[in-house]
C-alpha cells in the first residue's frame, strides 16, 4: 500500500526555509530522551537566528508510548499550523511529560488524558477547552499527526530523537550532546557554502 500524499509535508520549519544547514529531527512527546535534546535544539535555533541554518520537526509517536498519540494531537490542534505555537506548546509539553508517562496513566482513561491535554493548553495560553478537545478529534488533525510517522518510515526511523544534517544520518552527536558538540559540527558546514 502506497502512502497517500498529505496535505502539508512532514515537520514544523524554525529558521529559514532554504537554509544551507538542514537539521530533521523526529521526536516523540513522551519519550525522555526527546525530551533531553529539546533544551539543546532550541539553544541552537536560537544560536544560529540570522544564520542560514533550519530545524526541521517530526512528531512522531512510538508503540510503547500511550500517552505521546493524544498529546501529539493536543499539539497540532494548539499549533493550527502556526510555527511559534508548535514550538512553545511542544516545549510546555515537554516540562510537563512526567504528567503523562505510562505509569500515570495506569488506571485512568482516555478521557482523563483529553482532559490532561486541555489542562495543558489553557495553562499555557487561554483556549475554549470545548472546542479544543473537539478539534483534537478533526480528521486534519488526525491527518497532519499521522503524516510525520509515514515520513519517518520512508527514512527508516524508529526510534527517537532520530536526527539528520543535510539528510545525513551518521552524526557524531545525539540526545546527550551540548549546544559546543552541535556547533562543532555545524560551523565547519557554513564555512564550506562560502
Amino acid at each position: 500500500m502506497t502512502i497517500p500524499i498529505p496535505h502539508r509535508a512532514s515537520g514544523f520549519v524554525m529558521g529559514a526555509a532554504n537554509a544551507n544547514v538542514t537539521i530533521d529531527v523526529f521526536v516523540d512527546l513522551q519519550c525522555p530522551h526527546s525530551k533531553q535534546a529539546w533544551p539543546t535544539l532550541m539553544s541552537l535555533v536560537e544560536h544560529y537566528k540570522n544564520q542560514s541554518v533550519s530545524l526541521r520537526t517530526h512528531l512522531i509517536t512510538l508503540s510503547n508510548h500511550r500517552q505521546a498519540w493524544d498529546m501529539s494531537l493536543g499539539l497540532f490542534a494548539f499549533a493550527q499550523g502556526d510555527v511559534e505555537r508548535f514550538y512553545s506548546f511542544a516545549s510546555f509539553m515537554y516540562q510537563n511529560q512526567e504528567q503523562f508517562y505510562n505509569a500515570e496513566f495506569k488506571h485512568k482513561t482516555h478521557n482523563d488524558l483529553q482532559q490532561l491535554v486541555a489542562d495543558l493548553a489553557q495553562q499555557h495560553a487561554q483556549i475554549n477547552r470545548e472546542a479544543f478537545i473537539k478539534r483534537m478529534a478533526d480528521e486534519d488533525i488526525y491527518i497532519l499527526a499521522r503524516t510525520p510517522i509515514r515520513y519517518a518510515a520512508t527514512r527508516a526511523v524508529w526510534a527517537t530523537p532520530t536526527m539528520f544534517v543535510n539528510n545525513g544520518a551518521k552524526l557524531p552527536v545525539n540526545h546527550r550532546s551540548p549546544l559546543e558538540h552541535w556547533i562543532a559540527l555545524i560551523d565547519p558546514l557554513l564555512s564550506d557554502e562560502a
